[in-house]
């Protein structure tokens, strides 16, 4: 899982408070997806089990976007299969990719798979920090505008070039989730894929839904142990990145976050701790956190100023070490605690 993972709280309940008991007709879906979890709750009056239909569309999500599985479409695109052909989900996600990419000036770009598959992200082995000659050979094939889709069909500028989603798969997969309960009829819905939320209607208690975000200190392993803050949530998608739980040091001590700015092909360093994104929709929140991730606090304030329809809370370390807390305006109305 690339980022820590933002709790969803239901009602009071993981406030220790009273909760009201939930409706017959909420249910709740648990599992494990994308090398992470899932949580799902829904308010059906009809009282039907989904079950069936959020693991199927799962698993043909996995099938098509996964870098992990090693027969998807993602997986045969990156190797070049002759007869792959990207897909509707395949061809949004870079869609929305390149219009992040553009907006943040390449913070945002999936073409990173090879780094990441060099510096042993997302792996049990330890990590190794690239010197500069192993970067500049591996920049060659990477860049957001070296990849497009042409009459239906991928195009690469070099055949190496390798895409990776996860910095924004979970997100569209929520998004996608929360499509299919909108087409069948289903008004009232809170999905978490991997720490990314997509919010509409109201949760079991008849209020706006809950997300607590996690303080971002190394040693907070348990999510929902330690809470930055509590949010309300409805109608939108919510993302938290951060590099505090997913890092690791090489074999000379130095720390390697799964962050990688795409302009040096190394881990960022900056005091941003994490960012919280609220967006139209979860997939454009994850996209924008990440891109913070990159950029640090000072050009996420200036990011998120040019785009009024996106919230943020960005915590970061000061220079005495403590920890500080931006939020831009839109966002303080939601904050509980």
């Amino acid at each position: 899982m690339k980022r820590f993972l933002s709790l969803p709280l239901l009602g009071a309940l993981a406030l220790g408070t009273a909760c009201t008991p939930k409706p017959k007709s909420y249910a709740t879906v648990d599992g494990f997806t994308q090398g992470s979890t899932y949580h799902i709750v829904y308010n059906d009056p009809q009282g039907r089990d989904l079950r069936t239909d959020i693991e199927e569309l799962l698993e043909d999500f996995d099938n098509s976007l996964s870098v992990y599985n090693p027969s998807s479409l993602l997986t045969r695109l990156n190797e070049n299969d002759p007869a792959a052909v990207p897909d509707r989900w395949f061809t949004e996600c870079l869609a929305i990719s390149r219009g992040i990419s553009e907006d943040t000036e390449g913070a945002f770009d999936v073409t990173l798979r090879p780094l990441i598959a060099a510096y042993r992200i997302g792996t049990d082995d330890t990590p190794h920090l690239l010197s500069q000659r192993e970067i500049d050979s591996i920049r060659v094939f990477t860049g957001y505008r070296k990849v497009r889709i042409e009459n239906g069909r991928l195009v690469k500028e070099d055949p190496r070039l390798a895409l990776d989603f996860n910095a924004i798969a979970q997100g569209y997969s929520s998004d996608l989730m929360g499509a299919m309960f909108d087409s069948l009829g289903i008004e009232d819905y809170m999905v978490e894929i991997g720490g990314e939320i997509l919010c509409k209607g109201r949760n079991p208690s008849g209020g706006e839904w809950k997300v607590g975000i996690d303080r971002p200190v190394e040693g907070n392993m348990v999510p929902g142990e330690d809470l930055q803050t509590i949010l309300k949530l409805t109608d939108r998608g919510l993302v938290t990145s951060g590099n505090y739980r997913k890092f690791a040091y090489d074999e000379n001590g130095n720390k390697v976050t799964h962050t990688i700015d795409p302009h040096t092909l190394r881990p960022a360093v900056h005091n941003l701790l994490s960012a919280t994104i609220i967006a139209p929709t979860s997939a454009v929140a994850d996209g924008y956190a990440t891109a913070c991730m990159v950029i640090g606090l000072e050009k996420s304030k200036q990011l998120l100023e040019r785009h009024p329809e996106l919230e943020g809370y960005l915590v970061f370390s000061r220079s005495d070490g403590s920890m500080g807390v931006y939020t831009t305006p839109n966002i303080r109305k939601r904050i509980i605690k």
